[in-house]
């Protein structure tokens, strides 16, 4: 073999050879093209811990059976879960023992699931089930295809590597930013975030200061390729998530 044959033997000519993903100049030329949606037909629907979950059978029932509905009507989700009470005295737990925000996150996610597992099992009949972070990011399409929705939880898996909080420990990813994060990466047609309240109405820019979702969801829409809003609605109102999917005038549209 030639000494250049050698070289190519170990090494990939690559732009990254002494660069990274965090180059901008690198990364501009990429950037600017248009993204590829890989899922633009999916539907996201994110059902609150503390608001719906944790209201027991009187909220979260009546939701099921509109899903239901929404099923028959063609509708393909991933529907997502976020964690509730028993999260906060968790984390409350976390804090006197000193864990960081990253251990914190965990615990959190943790009881998400739990909601995810519980909601799953709710709409078992159906043929939907309870996937984790992995397969949502491997398999959706798959699993999808075999059924009407899948279950998962909305907290990021970022883990030990969660983003330091600017105050205190409490992770700043939750359910509300990673609902955007999963939307934005697989290019979702809709974000419908499932709260105990409608919001201000109509259609409020993500800088309005009332919105019942974490600030950090609004926030990620200035700098979301796919995802430009999304949509919050009472879960306690009948019909207003099949408003929300058919796109009827319902809740509130949060815009970038």
């Amino acid at each position: 073999m030639t000494d250049n044959g050698a070289q190519y033997g170990k090494d990939v000519p690559s732009l990254l050879a002494r660069q990274t993903l965090l180059d901008r100049d690198l990364v501009r030329p990429v950037t600017s093209r248009p993204v590829i949606r890989m899922l633009p037909w999916l539907d996201i629907v994110v059902i609150g811990g503390g608001t719906i979950v944790d209201r027991g059978r009187d909220a979260l029932l009546p939701l099921v059976e509109e899903l239901r509905e929404a099923f028959a009507e063609h509708h393909r989700m991933l529907i997502l879960t976020g964690a509730g009470i028993r999260a906060r005295h968790a984390i409350g737990v976390g804090l006197d023992l000193g864990l960081p925000t990253g251990a914190l996150s965990a615990l959190a996610a943790t009881e998400a699931e739990q909601n995810g597992h519980l909601l799953a099992a709710l709409l078992a009949a159906d043929g939907v089930s309870y996937v984790p972070h992995g397969t949502v990011a491997r398999q959706l399409a798959g699993h999808l295809a075999a059924a009407p929705a899948v279950v998962s939880n909305g907290y990021p898996p970022y883990g030990t590597h969660e983003f330091p909080a600017a105050v205190g420990k409490l992770p700043v990813h939750r359910t509300d930013a990673g609902a955007v994060l999963l939307a934005d990466a697989f290019g979702a047609q809709r974000l419908i975030f499932v709260k105990d309240t409608d919001g201000p109405g109509g259609r409020v820019p993500a800088t309005t200061a009332d919105l019942p979702v974490d600030r950090l969801a609004c926030e990620l829409l200035s700098t979301a390729k796919n995802v430009r809003e999304f949509r919050v609605v009472n879960g306690l109102t009948r019909g207003a998530l099949t408003d929300a999917l058919a796109d009827k005038d319902a809740g509130t549209v949060v815009h970038a």
